[in-house]
């Protein structure tokens, strides 16, 4: 397997441990990480690229078989780590919050996202209804059944499986609409959409808010407080003396205007980025 290294530009408020421990994407494949989130293994299909950090710039360590097109894979690894998103005006609003201003000091708030949008689909209905372990299983499945070289099969690989083929990749009730959204439209449009691609996304085969909101998020939108029961869960964990009606939370919220989604997620989160290491168990 040939080895390369390339060198990718990072603004100077990128910060790459706290996108990885953004949330549960660098637990499942395509992504592998360390224990400390201080690096991460993306698998592109014919190449594998190991990421981390230095001053101003990104580390890659990338493995193929094959000639891979250097400036393609540079473009997939910005668009996974959200390099690009401008989160200087939420950070600002942080720096007042003295429950949210140490995601500020940390840069946190960019989402791990999987290399194409039908893929973040894929595992957002990998996780309704169920618990972690069997997310995992699911999208382990799909990987070693119909993906490449870690990566998660492809929207086109997908659309000509079998539904009964999927049901055995422990999809369960999920099967048809996976096998629907496979044969639907190309999502990727979603990701340079303009307008708010929320009522769009409830009408994607399988999803209700719960994906909705969550894939919004992948998308770099955070208008939407994207409450489910999870959400509302540790909301109370981490404020048991506050009301955890939607109502409340949004009143909360209300200085973050388009980005209230984000300072809720990063309000009941904050205790995984205060963790030494980076554990399988997002608990």
């Amino acid at each position: 397997m040939a080895r390369a290294t390339l060198r990718i530009p990072v603004p100077r408020d990128f910060a790459l441990r706290p996108t990885v421990r953004s949330h549960g994407w660098s637990d499942l494949p395509p992504f592998t990480t360390d224990r400390t989130g201080d690096s991460i293994t993306i698998h592109l299909g014919q190449s594998r690229a190991t990421v981390s950090q230095t001053r101003g710039e990104l580390r890659v360590v990338l493995e193929s078989r094959t000639r891979v097109d250097r400036r393609a894979t540079a473009a997939a690894i910005r668009s996974c780590l959200r390099v690009d998103l401008d989160l200087s005006e939420f950070w600002s609003l942080c720096r007042a919050d003295a429950e949210l201003a140490w995601a500020s000091r940390l840069k946190a708030g960019r989402f791990l996202r999987a290399p194409t949008a039908f893929q973040d689909a894929v595992m957002l209905l990998a996780t309704t209804n169920c618990s972690w372990a069997l997310t995992r299983r699911i999208v382990k499945s799909l990987v070693e059944r119909w993906g490449e070289n870690g990566a998660l099969p492809s929207q086109a690989r997908l659309a000509r499986v079998p539904e009964a083929q999927l049901r055995r990749a422990s999809l369960g009730y999920r099967a048809p609409y996976l096998a629907a959204l496979a044969r639907g439209p190309d999502l990727e449009e979603l990701r340079t959409a303009g307008d708010d691609p929320y009522p769009r996304l409830l009408a994607l085969p399988g999803f209700g808010p719960y994906a909705a909101g969550n894939m919004l998020r992948l998308l770099g939108r955070f208008e939407h407080l994207a409450l489910d029961s999870m959400v509302v869960r540790r909301w109370k964990e981490r404020f048991p003396r506050r009301k955890a009606t939607e109502t409340a939370i949004a009143r909360r919220l209300h200085r973050y205007g388009r980005f209230k989604g984000l300072a809720l997620w990063l309000l009941i989160t904050e205790h995984w980025h205060r963790r030494e290491t980076w554990r399988d168990t997002l608990g």
